[in-house]
């Protein structure tokens, strides 16, 4: 929800360019600058808050008496699920409130982390004037002709503003329609309920540049910034979706550790397993049929003989150009979460089956050298086996599961030599093998159920690095694969996210903002 929180009052500040003053005297007046409803559609169906694509923000300026300095205040309501939500932005500080069904209201801050507020008034002050833009082959629609360019968390805008008729601003995933109000909105600061006085403010007022306040006025641009403003080329956006390059080929899906059923048949849904799994039906372009292996992944573990075959049996099954006799997996796209990636991996290491050269194996977080999370539960289940409650959901309980045992630590206490060389000849598999990887290095991700969850496995267990999503480690996932390779933008093939375990198994959708928040578009994206 947090993710949702920026989409909305990030646009506070960036998209305030063209509000109309009544005179020059009332510029320099803090309390006159309009308020403004921003409506914000989302343009794709993984972009979901509290369950829908388009949204009202309400926002007003708040300007330093000598009208240099802008802060901004504003909020959004949601309904959902019987709950209202509202996000509330005062003096500079966010505020997360929710009234349930009972009528009990629950007030609580939002931190720094979770928004990008300090990133606002900077994109306003870099804002630069173009003579067009487009998103994938479509121009963007700017009748009034003052078309402008900002950047704003990594993702590209064109605004067009109409003088006193408001302005939209335009992206790949997300357009804003603003209306200018009769009247100015205040929005004072809620109670907590959460035990504490005060908040970390998130955002502080900003001094801007002649061009920005002239913009964010609705004036002329004074002579010097029109000298400065730099008119840029052609601003070319990404497609809001992604079209496939190749033939499309059939997809099949492998959940990883932690699942007690198993299904004899391919599903066609995630519905079995709907905490492991995020549904792509409808998100993947270059799938021609999508099928979902459920496999009993909590009795046995990664190097057993059986859970490798039955990986094998169900991908040759997808293609009827596979060679069943020869194990050849023949023109198909498999995809596997976690553990799955190790159990894929180990099965080609030891000639089970393989791959020709028509399939593509795309890996999700894998833990290609093990977890600590499974060494410290080793740890906790040797002594008194008591685990706190929110991390039970993440790494589970005592007595431990085979298969969350088998994910030792490769070369730590726990692991063996017989262990340590089925992980090397793994990772050398998965090395020439995998065509595509998500591997993320924070733990703090999307706005989730999963977010408090993983932010406490990430910063608690004892992880060789900070850089992990929660449960496995960045080196782990990537292993030995060349580093140069990954990159933090959606349309990298070899993706360095940041996102936790939960979100790089497609069950938390896509971030608004930032282009390293984005999983599903990046699996739309990729070019196999």
């Amino acid at each position: 929800m947090r993710v949702a929180l920026s989409s909305a009052f990030a646009l506070l500040g960036l998209f305030q360019l063209g509000a109309s003053s009544k005179s020059e005297h009332d510029l320099t007046a803090p309390t006159d600058a309009p308020s403004v409803r921003l409506h914000v559609t989302m343009k794709r169906e993984t972009m979901r808050f509290h369950g829908t694509l388009s949204y009202d923000v309400y926002a007003t300026p708040v300007m330093s008496a000598n009208g240099t300095n802008v802060l901004y205040d504003g909020y959004a309501t949601f309904h959902d699920k019987g709950s209202e939500v509202t996000y509330t932005l005062a003096n500079g500080v966010a505020y997360l409130t929710t009234k349930g069904a009972s009528g009990i209201e629950t007030v609580e801050c939002l931190s720094h982390d979770a928004l990008p507020f300090s990133e606002i008034l900077p994109a306003l002050n870099a804002v630069s004037r173009i003579p067009g833009a487009s998103i994938g082959e479509e121009a963007v629609k700017c009748p009034s002709g003052t078309l402008f360019r900002t950047s704003f968390a990594g993702t590209q805008y064109a605004v067009c503003v109409s003088g006193q008729a408001g302005f939209t601003a335009f992206s790949s995933d997300l357009d804003i329609v603003v209306e200018y109000l009769d009247r100015q909105e205040r929005f004072p600061a809620p109670k907590l309920t959460d035990g504490k006085s005060s908040c970390t403010p998130v955002a502080q007022a900003t001094p801007m540049t002649s061009t920005a306040l002239a913009l964010m006025r609705g004036r002329e641009l004074p002579s010097s910034g029109t000298r400065m403003l730099k008119e840029a080329s052609h601003m070319a956006m990404q497609a809001t979706k992604c079209q496939p390059t190749s033939e499309p080929r059939p997809c099949i899906f492998f959940h990883g550790l932690g699942s007690p059923k198993e299904a004899p048949e391919l599903q066609n849904t995630t519905a079995m397993i709907p905490d492991m799994l995020g549904d792509m039906n409808g998100h993947a372009p270059f799938c021609s049929t999508i099928k979902y292996a459920i496999i009993n992944t909590d009795d046995v573990g990664w190097r057993n003989d059986a859970l490798q075959r039955k990986f094998c049996k169900f991908a040759l099954s997808m293609s009827a150009t596979s060679d069943v006799t020869a194990g050849m997996i023949d023109s198909t796209i498999i995809v596997t979460h976690s553990m799955g990636g190790l159990v894929m991996a180990t099965a080609l290491a030891t000639g089970k089956c393989k791959f020709s050269p028509t399939t593509s194996w795309v890996a999700l977080s894998p833990p290609m050298g093990g977890s600590m999370a499974s060494d410290f539960m080793m740890g906790v289940c040797e002594k008194d086996g008591t685990v706190a409650e929110n991390l039970f959901a993440l790494i589970g309980h005592c007595p431990m599961v085979p298969s969350r045992k088998s994910t030792i630590y490769q070369g730590e206490k726990y692991s063996t030599p017989l262990t340590n060389k089925a992980y090397v000849a793994a990772q050398k598999a998965y090395r020439d093998n995998v065509a595509a990887a998500m591997c993320s290095d924070s733990f703090l991700g999307l706005a989730s159920e999963w977010q408090i969850r993983s932010a406490l496995t990430g910063r608690i267990l004892p992880h060789k690095s900070l850089k992990n999503d929660g449960l496995v480690e960045y080196k782990s996932c990537t292993a030995g694969l060349d580093d140069a390779k990954f990159g933090n933008h959606y349309r990298d093939r070899f993706y360095r996210p940041q996102l936790n375990h939960a979100d790089t198994a497609f069950l938390t959708g896509d971030g608004v903002f930032k282009n390293s928040q984005k999983p599903l578009k990046w699996f739309q994206c990729l070019e196999l």
